[in-house]
């Protein structure tokens, strides 16, 4: 029996994979080389996310295991292969804006993927550094409505009612519904309701992008479902704010350069609903109930942040430009 490669810095692939390890390393080498070292990436709250490096390039190992990786709850670590599925679709239509699964290990619950961020970071990582910019959002809108107008007639992902089942456990009640707040049950009530649901990404966050030389990439599709598009909106548009709370000079122009990327069109000024789901994904992060995202802001911001959602939430319908005004209003 040939000997697992040594590669330095793998104790950790290998207490996720144990015996599947030398199968993953070897499905990574004919892309990477050499196998000279293996990463942690950051950011993942579901999956185990490796690059791994070699001498002539790079790819990204993911594993899931029976437990999510950053949070205690207790998974299926078979689910890996619907988003195995989903990356076949969205890199079958959308080559150039989504990985391509170079191997899927099954028995190891793994894939490994091609790695496309071209600087290895993640769009969260430059903006806990500087703020976006408006070429960035530009392309950021454009991206989104491409990759929405490219599965707009696709069939749901999971058999059955599971796309139903997992919007209303994962996308309502981890996020939308996790502060509590009454006025966002009927806001889950209303998105339901809106006609072409389509397929969305569902977690479309900075932590899954990369802008990055003149280039736009989404990763992690394990919470793509049948959906609105709408709230694939609003959730970038909710991080786009929470992104900027220390910096209220972007916050009008990135917001409105990234919607008018998106729906050149339509009237989203006054889409009360678009606002209500960008509010309601804003309090899912800064509360971090259940689901951790690394804080944007001091305390004291993001406190202040809090109380004034709930004030426009409590008050009644509002509109993107009354959302990204206090938020201005909390940071100025």
């Amino acid at each position: 029996m040939t000997a697992p490669p040594a590669v330095p810095a793998a104790p950790a692939l290998a207490r996720v994979l144990g015996p599947h390890l030398f199968p993953v390393l070897e499905a990574c080498r004919p892309h990477a080389g050499r196998l000279t070292h293996i990463e942690a990436c950051t950011g993942g709250n579901v999956s185990h996310v490796f690059r791994v490096h070699g001498e002539a390039g790079s790819a990204i190992a993911k594993v899931r295991g029976r437990q999510f990786a950053r949070i205690a709850i207790d998974t299926d670590p078979a689910l890996i292969a619907l988003e195995h599925r989903a990356l076949t679709i969205y890199h079958g239509l959308l080559p150039d804006m989504f990985p391509q699964v170079l191997a899927f290990v099954p028995q190891a619950h793994a894939m490994v993927m091609s790695d496309i961020f071209p600087d290895r970071r993640t769009w969260r990582e430059h903006l806990d550094e500087r703020a976006a910019t408006t070429e960035q959002c530009t392309r950021l809108g454009t991206a989104l409505a491409r990759i929405h107008l490219a599965t707009a007639h696709l069939p749901p992902l999971r058999d059955g009612d599971g796309d139903d089942l997992f919007r209303t456990e994962h996308a309502y009640g981890y996020c939308l519904r996790a502060s509590g707040h009454r006025t966002l049950d009927e806001v889950c009530r209303s998105l339901d309701a809106l006609p072409g649901h389509q397929l969305v990404l569902g977690d479309a966050s900075p932590k899954n992008i990369s802008l990055a030389a003149g280039r736009t990439a989404f990763v992690d599709l394990d919470n793509v479902h049948t959906g609105t598009p709408l709230f694939d909106l609003g959730y970038l548009l909710a991080h786009l704010v929470l992104h900027h709370l220390t910096r209220p000079e972007h916050l009008q122009p990135l917001t409105t350069t990234f919607l008018d990327a998106y729906t050149p069109v339509r009237p989203w000024r006054s889409d009360d609903l678009l606002a209500a789901v960008a509010a309601g994904v804003l309090l899912y992060r800064l509360e971090a109930r259940t689901v951790p995202y690394p804080p944007t802001a001091p305390p004291a911001t993001t406190g202040r942040m809090r109380h004034r959602l709930r004030l426009l939430l409590d008050a009644g319908p509002f509109t993107v430009p009354d959302l990204v005004e206090t938020a201005r209003q909390v940071t100025a």
